[in-house]
């Protein structure tokens, strides 16, 4: 029988983890309480648990701009064809890699780990990048980093698990490697592919200094560019037909508009976090 006693250790365990959990929680909090304030009375000195005057002209500012739906239409494509093409080229690489009678594997694994350790840098990257012809393409945002090393060593260290025996048995029943990763792997591995896949999706949804670089067309700016270059042209005060607005309470509410979509897709892949992570 499990014991409940309530002890000082567990005491101050719950206590500092809640501590912890709202220390980081309020930042964001504050974010959201500021942007729904009316613009006319609130300051940045003020803590906020509720909004000081609620009002929505503020999203309303920022979705009257209609480059912010080209935003999240580009991000939405980096976002989604990023992530299924990561993870395709992730799982088909890290399978051969996890089995031991892949011949040159030492060969191959240290070729990868060797682009995780060394990076040609800034400039050879974008000069690469030109080279092949990707310069204002959202292919820019996707191609380079379609493979994380990091996610793929995950991804490997969880094939290793599963059991050679089963693997054995679909070989002797006369599976082809291609029908035993999709049939026999993969279906034991969703705890690491829902984990590694919040990875990707993370990365491409925030993707902002590559569109810096290689984006000149803002009809292909993602929504990070675009909510930056809204950022900048904030003065004193921004007046969007006939709606008013604080630089500050734009900036809060932008800070939003970009989180919330990451926020949404988080709760349906969390049970499946934690085990990915400890397992890979």
């Amino acid at each position: 029988m499990v014991s409940r006693k309530v002890t000082p250790f567990k005491i101050f365990n719950y206590t500092f983890f809640v501590i912890i959990g709202l220390l980081m929680f309020y930042p964001f909090w504050y974010v959201l309480m500021y942007s729904l304030s009316d613009p006319t009375k609130v300051t940045l000195n003020n803590l906020y648990l509720l909004p000081n005057g609620f009002t929505l002209n503020t999203y309303a500012a920022a979705f009257r701009k209609s480059i912010i739906y080209t935003g999240f239409l580009n991000s939405i494509i980096v976002t989604l064809v990023g992530t299924f093409l990561s993870m395709f080229l992730s799982v088909i690489t890290a399978y051969p890699l996890s089995r031991e009678h892949l011949k040159g594997k030492k060969f191959f694994f240290w070729m990868i780990m060797v682009t995780m350790l060394f990076n040609g840098g800034l400039i050879p990257t974008y000069l690469t990048v030109k080279s092949y012809g990707l310069i204002d393409t959202l292919g820019a945002l996707i191609l380079p980093k379609a493979i994380i090393v990091y996610n793929l060593l995950i991804v490997m260290k969880f094939f290793k698990n599963v059991p050679e025996s089963l693997i054995e048995s679909a070989r002797i029943d006369g599976c082809s490697e291609i029908r035993i990763l999709f049939k026999v792997v993969l279906p034991l591995s969703k705890s690491v592919l829902a984990t590694v896949g919040l990875f990707y999706t993370v990365t491409n949804w925030n993707a902002f200094l590559p569109g810096m670089m290689y984006l000149n067309d803002r009809t292909k700016w993602t929504l990070q560019v675009v909510l930056r270059d809204m950022l900048d042209q904030t003065t004193s005060a921004i007046d969007t037909d006939d709606i008013f607005t604080s630089p500050e309470n734009f900036k809060m509410a932008t800070v939003m508009i970009s989180v919330v979509p990451i926020l949404c897709v988080y709760p349906f892949l969390q049970k499946y976090f934690t085990k990915g992570v400890m397992l890979g």
